[in-house]
């Protein structure tokens, strides 16, 4: 197995475990002002409900701060990066 497509492939785990600290973190503070928010749906985790609440914790951050939050910027920077590395190591590996 080439070494180059483990490292990608593990920056990519670490950009993913980050990516949902950061949901979860949007997620917290979105409860905290009295929205009724989850990443679960039935008991089940869905990954795609975090756009549907990012919109929301813009919002409620630029109301309450004057400006976007900055978890906002860190799950759309995680999240590319993840999507980067994610395909350089798919391209490493073909």
């Amino acid at each position: 197995m080439n070494s180059l497509a483990i490292i990608f492939g593990i920056i990519t785990l670490v950009f993913i475990w980050f990516n949902l600290l950061v949901s979860i973190k949007i997620i917290k503070y979105l409860q905290s002002k009295g929205e009724e928010v989850s990443l679960f749906n039935s008991g089940f985790f869905v990954r795609g409900k975090i756009f549907k609440y990012l919109p929301l914790y813009k919002k409620l951050s630029i109301e309450s701060d004057g400006k976007v939050g900055h978890h906002y910027v860190n799950f759309y920077v995680t999240f590319f990066l993840m999507i980067i590395f994610l395909i350089f190591g798919i391209a490493v590996v073909t």
